[in-house]
């Protein structure tokens, strides 16, 4: 799991106001770091950190909500906790086909009336996981084309 970057600049007296644009931007920028990877189906690890990541941004504003009263803030909160649930439903894919290929190289051989159904839910939650996949592709293109970096760091800028 990727660690967090750790916060150099944040001011221990100061108010939450003024940390929050600099904690919040590299939070920000945390999830950005791992957009690369999601290209490839294959970067299994890449996009579950790429949901911690998430997961940071979303309670790191939640922390700091009550800090914006300049308006937009479901704006940049929405689509945070929306990319880490549908990253994690990918993942709960990806945790899930391992454990049901375990059990049937464990338990199946000689139970044919176990390995069918085993065989079926198999395939089952990879055809889930592609098509969760496919989708979260689709909303992070609609994402980027909407300038939602940009729209979160002018979020930022105007709240300081």
């Amino acid at each position: 799991m990727a660690k967090a970057l750790p916060l150099f600049a944040v001011n221990p007296e100061g108010s939450l106001a003024e940390n929050a644009p600099l904690m919040l931007h590299l939070r920000l920028e945390e999830l950005y770091h791992f957009a690369p990877y999601i290209s490839d189906p294959a970067n299994v690890e890449e996009l579950h950190n790429m949901r911690i990541a998430a997961k940071r941004l979303r309670y790191t504003l939640e922390v700091f909500a009550s800090c914006f009263s300049n308006g937009g803030y479901n704006a940049i909160y929405g689509p945070a906790k929306e990319i880490q649930e549908r990253i994690g439903e990918i993942h709960d894919c990806d945790v899930r086909v391992p454990l049901i290929q375990d059990f049937l190289e464990r338990h199946a051989s000689g139970k044919p009336e176990i390995r069918l159904g085993l065989e079926e839910l198999e395939a089952t939650e990879s055809s889930r996981r592609q098509k969760l996949y496919e989708d979260f592709l689709v909303f992070w293109k609609e994402l980027n084309g909407a300038d939602y970096r940009k729209r979160f760091l002018s979020f930022l800028a105007s709240a300081e």
